[in-house]
């Protein structure tokens, strides 16, 4: 579906940009590097519940999953194509506008999420994915 790119974050400290590495102090993740973020939030999601069942006309999204396993669901508003991913630690999420989308916790989970976007109430539509 090319309204959402999902990708692993790369486990070095090797590297320039988008990177993540454990050590014995902890984890250190840099999810966004050189990218325009008017909108950071960070959520939980309690195994059996869900977020989501919405899509933006204006807005991106980008999420990524500090912990957890989530059942993902994804549809495409315009030609209505859907897709769903199980989504798993070190994972980051781009959900393009015009994209409904349900994130269903397997496992607590933790996840970041911003935007190069301003977050607008008016700009959430409610729908029902399942």
């Amino acid at each position: 579906m090319e309204k959402v790119v999902i990708e692993k974050i790369p486990n070095t400290k090797e590297i320039k940009g988008v990177k993540r590495w454990e050590e014995e102090k902890g984890e250190f993740v840099q999810i966004a590097y050189q990218e325009e973020i008017h909108h950071l939030a960070i959520f939980e999601i309690r195994k059996g519940f869900l977020r989501g069942n919405h899509y933006h006309r204006k807005k991106e999204e980008i999420f990524y999953v500090f912990r957890g396993k989530l059942r993902a669901l994804f549809m495409d508003m315009e030609s209505l194509q859907k897709e769903e991913r199980v989504l798993e630690k070190g994972e980051k999420i781009r959900i393009k506008p015009l994209c409904g989308h349900f994130f269903y916790a397997l496992e607590d989970a933790l996840l970041a999420e911003y935007s190069p976007q301003v977050y607008e109430e008016e700009d959430t539509y409610k729908i029902n994915l399942g």
